[in-house]
């Protein structure tokens, strides 16, 4: 199995980034995730500056849908969190998140994506690309899978899925085996713990 196999959701996080705008005609959720990829190799390669990783952010934070990872992750369990825990695990959510998409997305620059369309989906629509190495030729591609939907009239991600694997469903196993075995404080111990060291939720 490749590295890029290993890496899920790896090459599926360069999407993460891109900006809304976007025209009025067919196809709009495919036109949303590959209308600005260029838009964002241009904001990753320049990301030097204080300013320049403020812009970086604020391209992330523009098109994925937090609130709606963070009640997807945390599932049954995000009904019976306080106010005030929902909103400190959606921020460290958030600076996770961001964490995992700088850093992959520099793992994605040396693959070209073909996109194959968009079509209906349970939690939205699905736009279907398939990542091959640029470098590689023998290397097998690998289909990523996007479910974008509108929020407050604004095209949204709110999910991967690379390989068959949703990066939803990933997190929400993953933090419910810490709750059930350690308790909802423990999870937001070990997420600061991760942001603080750059990490991400995986």
């Amino acid at each position: 199995m490749t590295n890029i196999r290993r890496k899920v959701p790896v090459l599926a996080t360069w999407a993460l980034a891109l900006s809304l705008s976007l025209p009025a005609f067919g196809a709009e959720a495919e036109t949303f995730v590959k209308g600005k990829h260029s838009e964002l190799t241009e904001l990753v390669s320049k990301a030097k500056s204080t300013d320049d990783q403020k812009k970086l952010d604020a391209a992330f934070d523009s098109v994925f849908d937090y609130d709606g990872l963070a009640k997807a992750t945390l599932k049954d369990s995000w009904e019976q969190r306080t106010p005030s825990e929902r909103a400190e695990f959606t921020l460290l959510l958030k600076d996770l998140v961001r964490n995992a998409y700088r850093r992959n997305i520099k793992n994605t620059l040396g693959y070209d994506i073909d996109y194959k369309g968009e079509q209906d989906g349970d939690a939205g629509k699905v736009v279907r690309t398939v990542a091959r190495s640029k470098k590689n030729t023998r290397e097998e591609p690998v289909s990523i899978d996007y479910v974008v939907r509108q929020v407050e009239g604004k095209w949204l991600i709110a999910d991967i899925v690379t390989e068959g694997s949703s990066l939803a469903r990933n997190y929400r196993s993953q933090f419910r085996k810490v709750i059930e075995k350690k308790g909802f404080d423990e999870l937001l111990k070990r997420m600061k713990a991760k942001r603080d060291k750059g990490g991400d939720v995986g």
